[in-house]
């Protein structure tokens, strides 16, 4: 995981330039995408030894200071852990799979919109990732709504607007791109997951997270793309 350095930094935000501040959320994407992902012995290490705080810290601070002090103290205390990878993985499947031993919290979009065209929603969201030459590899087995996957692509159309912008072209088909599926899919499920999350979940982690990824979504709209 890529280390960014920390920051407490308010002005940052006016330095970075409109291609640096795009790779920022690009990476901002990344981390979240990371965390819900099914855990890797390389993803605990970073947890462990707070890599993945510090990078949460410092991009967050980069692009919205404001936010970034609301939840300094929390992302330190909570986006961490101390249990081993065993006991992490039982907690990722606890909370997201197994329904043990309280029911779990959905990561795909159709359990929270669109339930009964669950059909159309997927055909929807692969229709985006295949006008920008993406699909769900092939050996994933999982569907186009996860959570992880949304945000790996918006992690991907962040990064290609990045480099339009470094390069002089046109990044705006990027840019609206970003807009319109924060617009129809992110910021329309997120905040029931997160409040799901609130409610079921017992790992002090994966609530702080999906509160984040909540408030990270709906600044960035918001703001980055207004």
């Amino acid at each position: 995981m890529r280390h960014m350095g920390e920051t407490t930094d308010t002005e940052i935000q006016h330095e970075l330039g409109t291609s640096e501040r795009s790779l920022v959320r690009s990476h901002m994407y990344f981390l979240l995408a990371a965390g819900f992902s099914f855990p890797s012995r390389q993803f605990h290490s970073c947890l462990a030894d707070g890599t993945y705080s510090e990078d949460i810290c410092a991009a967050l601070a980069a692009l919205f200071p404001e936010l970034y002090v609301i939840y300094k103290d929390e992302i330190a205390f909570s986006l961490s852990t101390e249990s081993s990878f065993e006991d992490f993985e039982g907690s990722f499947l606890s909370a997201f799979e197994i329904n043990m031993p309280q029911p779990s919290v959905s990561l795909y979009e159709g359990s929270y919109v669109q339930r009964n065209n669950r059909p159309g929603l997927l055909l929807e969201i692969k229709g985006f990732y295949r006008h920008f030459g993406l699909e769900m590899a092939a050996l994933v087995n999982d569907l186009d709504d996860t959570l992880a996957a949304e945000l790996e692509f918006m992690q991907f159309l962040t990064a290609k607007q990045a480099q339009a912008d470094e390069q002089g072209t046109d990044s705006a088909p990027y840019r609206l791109a970003q807009r319109d599926f924060l617009k129809r899919h992110l910021t329309a499920w997120l905040p029931a997951f997160s409040a799901a999350a609130a409610s079921n979940i017992r790992n002090g982690f994966f609530v702080a997270l999906a509160k984040l990824v909540n408030d990270f979504v709906t600044r960035d709209f918001t703001e980055s793309l207004s």
